[in-house]
């Protein structure tokens, strides 16, 4: 069995992506582009692709998360996993000390399409430095800067 280090779940032995989350279990090589140079919003292309990965960066010193989105996933500090629903804790990455809620955005597959919800967080998010309305999606696009609350991290599509 292989035990996913975000939500806990036992995979079966051989298993990519957590059968429950979606996160990779083991290193993925990202050699369709330099993650860790990233400096601002990349003006990507706003198609997630059919495999679903999505790559988020917080520093170039930080290996980054890969996920295979099936539907959406909660970002925040939340350790507990309700059935149905994905969280991906950020506590590791300074997110407490950044001011990110428990609950703070939501991040919807809708088939290539990839958006970002404020889901009423205390301290906010911005997509390119811009404020999101809380409980408003807005479309997020491969290369995009993220914040919550005052931590930044970049958003990718991915193709594994």
């Amino acid at each position: 069995m292989q035990l996913c280090k975000f939500c806990g779940f036992e995979n079966r032995e051989g298993v990519v992506y957590c059968e429950r989350c979606g996160i990779a279990l083991v290193p993925i090589p990202l050699a369709t582009r330099q993650l860790a140079g990233a400096e601002g919003p990349q003006g990507g292309g706003d198609e997630l692709g059919s495999s679903g990965v999505v790559i988020i960066q917080f520093t170039p010193e930080d290996t980054p998360i890969v996920l295979r989105l099936q539907r959406e996933v909660v970002l925040g500090r939340i350790t507990d996993q309700a059935p149905g629903v994905t969280y991906i804790n950020l506590t590791p990455y300074g997110a407490e000390d950044a001011g990110v809620s428990r609950q703070h955005a939501r991040l919807l597959r809708d088939n290539n399409v990839l958006t970002l919800m404020d889901l009423n967080s205390t301290n906010g998010t911005q997509v390119n430095g811009e404020p999101l309305t809380a409980s408003v999606e807005r479309r997020v696009r491969d290369g995009d800067e993220i914040t919550l609350g005052r931590l930044k991290l970049f958003i990718y599509f991915g193709v594994p």
